[in-house]
């Protein structure tokens, strides 16, 4: 499940799966949005830590990949989930696993956000950091998101400084102070 945003970064990226789409971290807590409906006409699992609405396996991909067959999926979409788990590296190498050769995986993962336990919450990844829990995946696409709907910036190069452009700058008793907005990353890759 995801956000309005991660739903368009998803539907211009990838209009069409072209086989299997798995989907980590399904669950429909009642403010989130479907991805099933975009790709209703491929096979679909939707995977949880927990069942309920969208569920259709529960499973802890952080742990194993249970029965699922490696290589199958042709799309991956894993949406604010990694920062979630207690060892995204190892949920990492497990999509890569599903992931057929030439497969696509859909990363997005909140850059600047709140604390916010489902059920806990432990990192914040940047473009690289994600990067470098996928090393088998070559990324096409890269963007910066805001929770304003459609408000996109694309990380090109090394993306320094990217998410200054959004600051603002408040003065406070103790002087001026620097905020920036919610950002979330979106990364798509392939695997090769």
């Amino acid at each position: 499940m995801g956000d309005v945003n991660q739903r368009l970064f998803l539907t211009r990226a990838i209009p069409r799966a072209g086989g299997p789409v798995l989907e980590v971290g399904s669950r429909d807590y009642g403010n989130t949005t479907s991805f099933r409906d975009v790709f209703a006409g491929d096979e679909y699992l939707g995977i949880d830590l927990s069942p309920g609405k969208d569920v259709d396996q529960v499973l802890d991909l952080a742990a194993g990949t249970g029965e699922l067959a490696e290589r199958h999926f042709a799309l991956a979409i894993c949406c604010s989930v990694l920062e979630h788990v207690r060892r995204p590296w190892e949920m990492a190498a497990n999509i890569t696993r599903l992931l057929r050769p030439g497969g696509m995986a859909y990363i997005a993962v909140p850059w600047v956000w709140r604390y916010h336990a489902y059920p806990d919450d432990y990192f914040r990844f940047s473009w690289a950091g994600v990067a470098e829990l996928f090393p088998q995946l070559h990324w096409t696409h890269r963007a910066l998101s805001t929770n304003v709907p459609d408000e996109f910036v694309e990380i090109t190069g090394n993306g320094e400084n990217l998410d200054n452009a959004f600051a603002k700058y408040v003065q406070s008793p103790g002087g001026e102070r620097k905020y920036l907005p919610y950002f979330m990353v979106h990364m798509l890759g392939v695997r090769a």
